[in-house]
């Protein structure tokens, strides 16, 4: 049977989330937080490793098995609360159901467009980016703290943005069925929602979800 990654970045307003930490308490705290045990980083930096040096060309990495290493290794670090796949169904039909300003969705068969983008970007920028693994739950004065950071990441000058598409390319040709998936969208999605967030004033929340 095949599965569909969904990565979802939308804004939502403040009332959503405070209403959302209140019913789901343990998933929200959990969810977008690097775990603090060693056990579950080192192994993940481990696998991180070889995939963020910048000065290996892309073609040299395209190995198949570093890749499925790094999509476990994120899974292992991600929110795994028993309320979880709740508390992520509850903020996706809080957020706008229509892609724009305010909601990026990647839809990727077999794929997860996050762990894509973190393996494309390489270490030291992915731990700038906000939440953790694609992952993040922000009111309208964290996502305003968050976009500083988030410009840094995902804001690139041409030859480090070719790099980066590059790598999101091998990554979709060794782990998902979408040849065709839009490259740029996935790079400048996140990024345009919690621009418009801190404009508008309101919160912002990165869902993973499988279907």
């Amino acid at each position: 049977m095949s599965v569909m990654g969904v990565w979802v970045v939308g804004v939502v307003a403040d009332d959503v989330v405070e209403e959302t930490r209140r019913r789901f308490p343990d998933a929200a705290g959990a969810h977008g937080t690097w775990p603090e045990s060693s056990a579950c980083m080192s192994p993940w930096r481990k696998e991180f490793g070889p995939a963020g040096s910048l000065d290996r060309a892309p073609e040299r990495l395209s190995r198949t098995d570093e890749i499925v290493r790094f999509a476990d290794a994120v899974d292992r670090v991600r929110n795994d609360e028993s309320e979880v796949d709740e508390f992520q169904d509850h903020l996706f039909h809080a957020v706008p159901q229509q892609e724009g300003e305010g909601l990026f969705c990647a839809a990727v068969p077999r794929g997860d467009g996050a762990a894509a983008l973190m393996w494309a970007l390489g270490l030291d920028t992915t731990l700038r980016l906000p939440g953790c693994c694609g992952q993040f739950l922000f009111d309208a004065s964290q996502a305003r703290s968050a976009l500083p950071a988030a410009e840094q990441a995902l804001a690139m000058d041409p030859p480090r943005r070719a790099h980066v598409a590059a790598r999101v390319r091998q990554w979709l040709d060794e782990m998902a069925d979408d040849p065709n998936h839009d490259i740029d969208e996935l790079i400048d999605g996140p990024l345009r929602v919690l621009r418009y967030a801190a404009r508008k004033g309101v919160g912002a929340v990165g869902l993973t979800l499988w279907y």
